[in-house]
């Protein structure tokens, strides 16, 4: 999950540690200077700070995750209600189906050539999970530790 936030007049971004392993799991390039802020030193990522955010700062950081639809954008989603957070889990559930089914439907051959209909299936299962997330919080069955603002 991710938190879009002006201070001191300058655009920051909070990402959640699970958001930033993701990343670093995936074969997407990622800026170096998010790994420098989020692994200060040997970090093991597990329940216990999975859901702690990241201040980035950079303006390339910003922009970066400006551009990852699929880290959830909290602000989008958090006034939602709850048939209408159903109704986007719905929308991405048909998205990550077709996918499936197309992929379902290739040679293995085929597969080795469109790896990225994986990824995307992936990145799909990966909003739907968060927005669970983000459905819990509202219906005060788990805590996120938010920064201040929030």
């Amino acid at each position: 999950m991710k938190l879009f936030h002006t201070e001191n007049g300058k655009e920051v971004v909070y990402v959640q540690m699970q958001d930033i392993m993701y990343l670093y799991n995936s074969d997407a390039p990622i800026p170096a200077s998010i790994y420098a802020k989020a692994f200060t030193s040997v970090t093991n990522i597990n329940n216990s700070n999975r859901f702690n955010f990241v201040k980035l700062d950079e303006e390339d950081e910003v922009s970066f995750f400006k551009n990852l639809e699929f880290v959830i954008d909290y602000d989008k989603y958090k006034d939602l209600t709850d048939e209408e957070l159903e109704e986007e889990v719905k929308k991405l559930g048909i998205k990550a189906n077709e996918i499936a089914e197309k992929w379902n439907n290739m040679a293995k051959k085929e597969r080795k050539q469109n790896n990225n209909l994986l990824q995307n299936h992936k990145k799909l299962e990966y909003m739907i999970s968060f927005l669970f997330e983000i459905n819990e919080v509202k219906h005060s069955k788990r805590q996120m530790p938010f920064p201040e603002f929030v």
